[in-house]
């Protein structure tokens, strides 16, 4: 058992180096498959190393093994959206691999929960090799140390983002800080991962990231200030609600928490980045969501996981497993809609004066779509929904130029996905102004995000009264849906507020066509699912692992 948990050591290794495509932020190739030691010499190199952790955010491969089924190409935007009350899998789609997680039927032996174990750790460990060149690295130049500090604090910010994804979905983990990580470690709590890690790390970035340097795809002090937000948010909930405090399991608790501290500390971040940003809410919403806007997306996002629109370099997503209209990817860019809005989501618009429904629900494309331009280039428009309960509905968001226009191959998604927008960041500085006591400014940003959505002929007066809440919380959390749906948010918002069980269990399977699959999520969920196995293999690997397994599996 030992030689392989070495020989798993030695794979990850590998796949700190092997060929990396280019992200679409800078212009230069990651080093291809060869040993450290040749490398870390130079700013450049440096440079092309820090390009390998970005790259995993949304990485096809590792050395022997596809693990785009557990990256943002195609895996975690599924592990983070369906089975919930957003997305439902379809009635006839067959539930396996990344489409178990619409009907919660994964287990330990669920392939992309292991691919996404496998690769964020890869790029955890492509993180630790270079911090570790760094530290040993003499810059001789005022400028030279300047650019390796920017690298540095990079690479801290991707550290804690890789961390933080893993936490959110596992619980405890182990905890790797260096490029020579024990093979055997046992789970560290999330007390030990927050505070010793991924809290430290984002605010090394805080101090030490340009607030200027907005390159697209890559991390500023704005990104670090959010994420920041995010996750004091994230862990003030989890206290506040108890999220998973039933099972007694003491890795994953979160009774260490300070929430009102954490409040306070997401109210400092998130008002910074509100005030002071140069972020701002973009006029039109599906400009977000577009392959040829990427522009007006650079305006809004504060971190994305980038494809560069560019024949070559990226290994793109397919058009046809992505959250777009469906239809015939080659004559429309469609996609194979294999999860469907539930009624209950889709009932949350007021159809009649938010614009974000006909574009977040729609039908397929099919003979009769026409096309409209939208800045010179030609896109197809799909069937509009007749209502929450239409038997065709599908996720429109992401929407992908004409096929015919486009200069990478057909099938290929070259949308740049949302990872923290502008939005996000209102919407949870509304949260922290709520738990801070402030009710009143904290519904004032609620009504902000609202604003760009209300039809024509309409007042965002109407929009906030249809959508009141006694609740604040309640609230907040359909307002979050309504802006950020498919976004990989859901599911991480439903537990922080230990409202995932219930949310599920709530779903009407008789609520209309939409909701057929219902009674098969009803079927295999368990309030334990709410955070995910150990993969088998790791825990065939390391015994350590197989000690602690999470409750119920």
């Amino acid at each position: 058992m030992k030689t392989k948990s070495y020989l798993y050591v030695v794979l990850l290794m590998l796949g700190l180096f092997i060929s990396c495509d280019d992200i679409g932020f800078l212009d230069k190739t990651p080093y291809s498959t060869s040993s450290p030691e040749n490398h870390y010499r130079t700013i450049k190199e440096f440079e092309m190393a820090l390009i390998g952790c970005y790259d995993a955010i949304n990485m096809q491969n590792l050395p022997g093994r596809t693990v785009s089924d557990g990256t943002y190409m195609y895996g975690l935007q599924y592990m983070l959206s369906v089975g919930t009350d957003e997305l439902i899998l379809n009635s006839n789609v067959t539930a396996v691999d990344r489409n178990q997680f619409g009907i919660a039927s994964y287990g330990i032996s669920n392939i992309p929960i292991g691919s996404f174990w496998m690769a964020y750790y890869a790029a955890i460990m492509r993180c630790n090799v270079l911090l570790d060149k760094a530290s040993v690295f003499e810059t001789p130049s005022l400028q030279e140390q300047e650019a390796m500090t920017q690298i540095v604090a990079e690479t801290h910010f991707l550290r804690a983002f890789f961390y933080y994804h893993l936490a959110s979905l596992f619980g405890g983990v182990p905890m790797n800080t260096t490029s020579s990580p024990d093979p055997q470690a046992p789970r560290e709590s999330l007390e030990v991962i927050y505070t010793e890690l991924i809290i430290p790390d984002l605010l090394f970035a805080e101090e030490n990231l340009s607030s200027t340097d907005l390159s697209i795809g890559r991390a500023n002090m704005w990104t670090a200030k959010g994420y920041l937000g995010v996750i004091y948010n994230y862990l003030a909930a989890c206290k506040r609600y108890q999220a998973g405090e039933e099972f007694n399991f003491p890795l994953n608790s979160f009774q260490w928490v300070d929430a009102d501290q954490m409040s306070e500390n997401a109210k400092e971040r998130l008002e910074d980045v509100v005030e002071n940003a140069p972020y701002q809410l973009i006029e039109r919403y599906d400009y977000l969501f577009r392959e040829t806007t990427k522009s007006h997306q650079q305006e809004e996002c504060l971190f994305t996981a980038e494809y560069a629109l560019t024949t070559g370099g990226d290994n793109f997503p397919d058009i046809t497993m992505l959250f777009a209209p469906g239809g015939n990817v080659s004559q429309h860019g469609g996609s194979w809609t294999a999860h469907r809005p539930t009624v209950e989501f889709a009932s949350s618009y007021n159809r009649e004066l938010d614009i974000r429904y006909a574009h977040n629900i729609t039908g397929p494309y099919n003979a009769n779509s026409t096309l409209e331009n939208i800045g010179g280039v030609n896109y197809y428009i799909p069937m509009a929904s007749t209502g929450p309960t239409f038997w065709n509905n599908g996720t429109g968001k992401y929407r992908h130029m004409d096929p015919q226009e486009k200069t990478i191959r057909t099938n290929g998604s070259a949308i740049s996905v949302p990872l923290l927008r502008f939005a996000d960041i209102l919407l949870q500085y509304a949260e922290s102004l709520y738990f801070m006591g402030d009710e009143v400014s904290a519904r004032g940003y609620l009504t902000k995000v609202r604003e760009r959505s209300v039809k024509d002929g309409h007042t965002v007066e109407e929009l906030d009264a249809e959508y009141n809440r006694d609740d604040f919380v309640d609230e907040l959390l359909e307002e979050r849906s309504r802006e950020l749906c498919y976004e990989s948010k859901r599911r991480i918002d439903l537990f922080r507020f230990n409202r995932l069980n219930d949310v599920i269990m709530s779903l009407s399977p008789n609520a209309g066509d939409p909701n057929q699959r219902v009674r098969d999520l009803h079927l295999n969920w368990k309030p334990y699912k709410i955070w995910f196995p150990i993969p088998l293999r790791e825990t065939g690997l390391n015994p350590n692992l197989n000690k602690e397994q999470n409750p119920g599996y």
